[in-house]
This record gives structure tokens, sequence and C-alpha cells, in this order.
């Protein structure tokens, strides 16, 4: 492969050659004689030298090739780490979210476990209190008796109500 990439490059250089020289001679009148050159004469270079020259330049389209498609590809890798990173901050971000909304709904569902069990308590209280009251025949002070329990009672239910809102709200998000 060498050998034929060689081959190619030498032909053209002597392409190049005769085409510079045709150039140089087109602009000046011929004379019958041939011009002789002045100086001294150019050693022509062997096939081991040419072809040392020709590897050369092809090792330095390598290189420079190589170099090109490795800065793209690096540049690429780039953008792609990037992009990753900006999707794994947004999942970050979310994940956050849904822990942070997960923690405020277990604390609103603890907060309103808490408020059904004291008036599940204060139920008992009042049906021990009214089942005295009935058995000894007193239920006509039935009001005044139970106020305070039925006021403490309606503030329970309106507790109870406002967490299940809360959390109805956060489950709905």
């Amino acid at each position: 492969m060498i050998c034929y990439t060689l081959g190619i490059i030498a032909g053209r250089m002597k392409l190049e050659k005769e085409d510079t020289m045709a150039r140089k001679t087109a602009g000046k009148k011929r004379s019958a004689r041939p011009a002789v050159r002045k100086g001294r004469k150019k050693k022509e270079a062997s096939i081991e030298e040419i072809e040392a020259s020709m590897e050369k330049m092809a090792l330095k389209d390598f290189a420079k090739k190589t170099r090109d498609d490795l800065t793209k590809l690096g540049d690429k890798i780039h953008e792609a780490t990037d992009r990753g990173m900006h999707v794994v901050k947004e999942i970050a971000e979310e994940v956050q979210r849904f822990a942070k909304d997960a923690t405020e709904r277990t604390r609103i569902k603890m907060e309103l476990h808490n408020l059904k069990g004291e008036r599940d308590k204060l139920y008992a209280l009042m049906g021990e209190q009214l089942r005295n009251l009935y058995r000894s025949n007193q239920l006509s002070s039935l009001k005044k008796r139970f106020r305070s329990d039925f006021e403490k009672l309606d503030e329970l239910e309106h507790a109870i109500e406002e967490h299940e809102q809360t959390d109805r709200e956060l489950s709905a998000r």
C-alpha cells in the first residue's frame, strides 16, 4: 500500500516538475541552440530517498488527520458529558423535590394519626361519662357537663380536616 502511494506521489512530483519547467520556458523565445544551465547540477534523488521523503509526507498527513479526528472526538465526548451532567442534575433536583414532599406527607400523616387518636380517646371518655350520667338519671345537665369536651372535639375535627386537605394537595403533586 505504501509503495502504491509512493508511486502516485512520485508521479505527481514528476508532473509538477515538468509543468514548472514548461511554464519557465513558455515566456522565453526559443533559440536554435539548447539552453545551457549555469551553476551546479542537481543530484537526482534515489528511489530510497524518494520513498523516505514520501513516507515522511504521508506520516505528516496521517498525523494531522489523526490529530484532527481526535480533536473532533474529544469535542463530541465533552458535549455528551455536558448533556449527561445536565440530565443528572435535573434528575437529582426531581428526586430532592420528591423526597421533600414525601417527608412533608409523612409528617402530616403522623400528625393526622395523633389527632385522630386524641379524638378517639375523647370519644371514649365522653361515652363513659355519658353512660354514667344515664345510669344516674342526670341527662338533663348534659350541655353544661360536656361543653368543654364538645368544644375540644370541634377543634380536633377542624384540625383533622385541615391535615386531610393538605395531604390530598401533596399527593396530587
